[in-house]
């Protein structure tokens, strides 16, 4: 038996039956799971342990059903930094817990947990299941994280979300501390990934100087500047402002929009004003970001004037690679004009 941990996010954890839906760039992962594997439920919107999961059979694409051995309802789930389970995990018991939201561990799902903290986590889960005990949460909040089907007067239906202006500023005041450096590790990894096989860099002049100190590539492909793309100036300087372009025969292949210290939001709206100047591009638009950020670019992309984006909704122009899945790209066999390959480690925003 192998213990994995599976994060949940609101809208999977309300809607779930006994199916789990993965990321395609886990396809490894998903592989290896077996019959009779627990899966460790943690929900990251309220910072909680929700549940444990028995896989039933192998997975069927990005799909595994499980049963529920435990399953707490929110006011039931386990608080992360309890703390009686926070000093006897081997990923939280040295660490602070003001920065909880910061542990390697659960920034990426089905991270394999060893069996001491899976057999540990099981045992107290079901313990705590039969003790009842509940503990209160913002309701609210919660309630703003979850998308929601909606259908306008004109009878078009849509999926969107409204996040709250105010906490994603305290979490981005909170994650400019912690993600900096990671960020542009991650930055610099794309770019000698790109150059690697064999495609031009952009990366906005503001930003060379800080990305040279990791990426010390012999030769640089680097694009200087768009002036002979024949581009009108509002376009020119919204592809500038993308924080890493791969480009092959003058055409954009790849563009990424790697979510810094500022708001989520600014970087969604970039790929929206791209889009909405460039409706014929075929260019594939990637927002990467740690895991732990995953539920607020997915709302974010969900507002309803970007679901309500024509011809399609932006969720369908856009996918999401979180900073391990650029790490594992990075780690494989990387071939001459390759980026299709990047696809196994994006997902799709739903």
């Amino acid at each position: 038996m192998a213990y994995y941990l599976a994060l949940l996010s609101p809208s999977a954890y309300e809607t779930f039956t006994d199916t789990l839906h993965f990321p395609a760039w886990r396809a490894q992962t998903l592989a290896a799971l077996q019959s009779g594997d627990h899966l460790i439920a943690y929900l990251p919107a309220l910072a909680r342990w929700v549940g444990v999961l028995e896989v039933l059979a192998a997975s069927q694409g990005t799909q595994v059903r499980v049963a529920p051995l435990v399953w707490l309802t929110k006011e039931q789930g386990v608080p992360l930094t309890h703390n009686r389970l926070w000093t006897a995990l081997s990923f939280t018991r040295q660490r602070d817990k003001g920065m909880a939201s910061a542990i390697p561990t659960l920034r990426t799902t089905l991270t394999a947990l060893s069996e001491t903290d899976g057999s540990l986590l099981v045992d107290f889960l079901r313990a705590y299941a039969e003790s009842g005990q509940h503990t209160a949460y913002d309701e609210a909040a919660y309630a703003a994280l979850l998308a929601r089907h909606l259908t306008r007067s004109d009878g078009r239906s849509l999926i969107a979300a409204m996040p709250d202006l105010h906490d994603m500023a305290i979490e981005e005041l909170f994650n400019s501390n912690i993600e900096a450096r990671e960020t542009v590790r991650v930055q610099a990894l794309l770019a000698d990934s790109g150059a690697k096989m064999g495609y031009t860099i952009w990366i906005p002049h503001e930003d060379r100087p800080s990305i040279f100190r990791e990426w010390k590539p012999k030769q640089r492909p680097m694009l200087d500047s768009f002036e002979a793309f024949g581009l009108d100036t509002l376009t020119r300087e919204t592809i500038e402002r993308f924080d890493m372009l791969w480009l092959h025969n003058d055409q954009i292949v790849r563009a990424f929009e790697i979510e810094h210290s500022y708001s989520i939001y600014l970087g969604v709206l970039r790929a929206a004003d791209f889009f909405s100047l460039q409706p014929q591009a075929a260019t594939r638009v990637h927002l990467v970001a740690p895991d732990a950020r995953r539920e607020r670019i997915f709302q974010e992309v969900q507002r309803p004037t970007f679901s309500l984006m024509q011809p399609v909704p932006l969720r369908d122009l856009l996918t999401y690679i979180s900073y391990d899945g650029v790490r594992d790209f990075a780690s494989q066999t990387l071939h001459p004009f390759g980026a299709v390959a990047l696809d196994a480690f994006a997902e799709s925003i739903e």
